[in-house]
């Protein structure tokens, strides 16, 4: 027996034994480890379940998002378009607003000194004095005669 004393296996045992300090009540202690593992699993699903739930969601609103921006798009074309027309409308209009405006520029310088002629000689020949500001006439009012319907023609949807 003296040779089992000396033994390291045992020695190493007894010094093993010291350190897990083996309690009556060890199988309690088990039991709430194996609750404490338990409840760590049941919440590291639940984290895994939020996660996929989130993964979803967001792949959901991901496709949602991207058909709206596609859509949005083809209406964002669709303004463009219809932007471009009325800058073109709104330079023709204006192009032609200048060339009336020169031709009635030059209107009224070739009618006015011919007008002043006659209105001179009808004051001198009329006993009453008559102001030439009171016989000229009127400043011309452009006509109305563009139609932005001429231009943008109408079509469903369109408002």
């Amino acid at each position: 027996m003296e040779v089992e004393k000396n033994n390291p296996v045992n020695e190493v045992s007894k010094e093993l034994a010291k350190h897990l300090c083996v309690y009556e009540n060890s199988t309690e202690v088990i039991k709430d480890i194996h609750n404490g593992i338990e409840n760590v699993t049941v919440q590291m699903e639940d984290t895994k379940k939020s996660l996929e739930q989130v993964r979803f969601d967001a792949e959901t609103r991901s496709e949602v998002a991207s058909k709206e921006l596609y859509e949005a798009a083809h209406y964002l074309d669709s303004l463009y378009n219809k932007i471009d027309a009325l800058e073109r409308f709104i330079n023709i209009v204006k192009e032609n607003v200048n060339e009336v405006t020169d031709r009635v520029e030059t209107a009224e310088g070739f009618l006015t000194n011919p007008i002043n002629r006659v209105l001179d000689t009808i004051k001198l020949n009329t006993a009453k004095s008559i102001d030439s500001e009171d016989l000229r006439l009127p400043p011309m009012k452009p006509l109305n005669i563009y139609h932005t319907s001429d231009f943008f023609p109408s079509s469903p949807g369109n408002e």
